[in-house]
């Protein structure tokens, strides 16, 4: 009876002392590996990013945008984009009210900057708003900011 007991005991100790270096034991790190030794297969090749999102971010993010094929780019230009539009009164009011929304469409660069654009079939309006040809691009889209130019000759 009393061996018993005594092999109990250890055994308890024993599963305590397992469990404590289960716990306190670190996990083993994955060491960083270098963008030269990935497969250039799983970079990501989302289209670029605007600059602007709705939550600021305060650590820089490391993923590698490749865009060799330039995926939803609609134009490019080297002016500023007051110079090539003029802002759509009735769109941004209607974007600010929630109401003009852009479903599809892509993206354009202009000024060195990359904004989501998207022309006349890529857009839920109200019923009644009349849409004109080109693109529009949207600016601050999905918050009360938002602001639509036309840009008509592309």
């Amino acid at each position: 009876m009393h061996s018993v007991s005594r092999v109990f005991s250890l055994l308890g100790v024993l599963v305590i002392l397992a469990g404590v270096l289960f716990v306190f034991t670190p996990p083993a790190e994955a060491g960083r590996v270098s963008p030269a030794k990935t497969n250039p297969r799983h970079l990501d090749r989302s289209p670029e990013q605007p600059r602007w999102r709705l939550k600021r971010t305060f650590m820089q993010k490391r993923t590698l945008y490749v865009n060799p094929a330039k995926r939803g780019l609609m134009f490019e230009d080297d002016q500023s984009l007051g110079d090539i539009s003029s802002v759509d009164r009735g769109a941004t009011k209607a974007c600010r009210a929630g109401n003009f929304r852009r479903y599809g469409g892509g993206f354009v660069r202009v000024g060195g900057a990359t904004y989501r654009a998207a022309r006349s079939l890529d857009i839920k309006r109200p019923s009644g708003f009349s849409l004109r040809d080109g693109v529009y691009v949207f600016t601050h889209e999905g918050s009360s900011r938002c602001t639509v130019y036309l840009v008509g000759d592309r």
